[in-house]
């Protein structure tokens, strides 16, 4: 195996194929049904792995990039990987146990205890998601920073280089006429 396979950035593809796949296999049920503004959306555990998957896409990326240029930070770099495994495992499994239900059930008269259960499953899961999400937009905003402050001292060294070697020719230059 080559070093760039053995990377932490490498399990923000694998733990929601892993996870999304024994979710598919040990669900209750073979769909995820989200209520989401008024809206319901079925989705099968495959989608909802695509979903995840572009959700990381961009800063699986940024991962890279910041490795390869060595500007990674260590905890800023496993802090983001395990937080963001964490919620998407969260995400399967609260999807996994949580039990079907009838889409009528939301307009029955009182409460039915099935549907206030999963209710607050799904909201649970919804705002997981979001909390994913701001995740990461949060690495992307800070690996764009690195990424700019990088630039900048690179720019400021070239910089400097090129001051100093103007600076020598010239004193060449004044030494050679005097």
């Amino acid at each position: 195996m080559t070093t760039r396979l053995i990377r932490a950035e490498n399990l923000l593809w694998a733990v929601p194929i892993l996870f999304g796949l024994i979710a598919n296999y040990a669900a209750y049920s073979d769909v995820a049904i989200l209520f989401v503004e008024e809206n319901y959306y079925i989705l099968n555990f495959p989608s909802m792995i695509g979903i995840l998957l572009i959700t990381v896409l961009v800063p699986f990326m940024m991962h890279s990039v910041l490795r390869d240029l060595g500007q990674r930070s260590f905890f800023a770099s496993w802090a983001h990987v395990f937080f963001t495994c964490l919620l998407m495992t969260t995400i399967f499994l609260i999807y996994t146990y949580a039990l079907p239900i009838n889409l009528k059930w939301k307009y029955y008269m009182g409460e039915l205890p099935a549907y206030k259960k999963w209710d607050y499953y799904n909201s649970l899961a919804i705002g997981i998601y979001e909390l994913l999400i701001y995740i990461q937009a949060a690495y992307v905003v800070y690996g764009i920073g690195v990424l700019v402050r990088h630039r900048f001292e690179q720019k400021k060294q070239e910089k400097a280089h090129y001051d100093y070697i103007i600076d020598h020719l010239d004193q060449n230059r004044n030494s050679a006429i005097a």
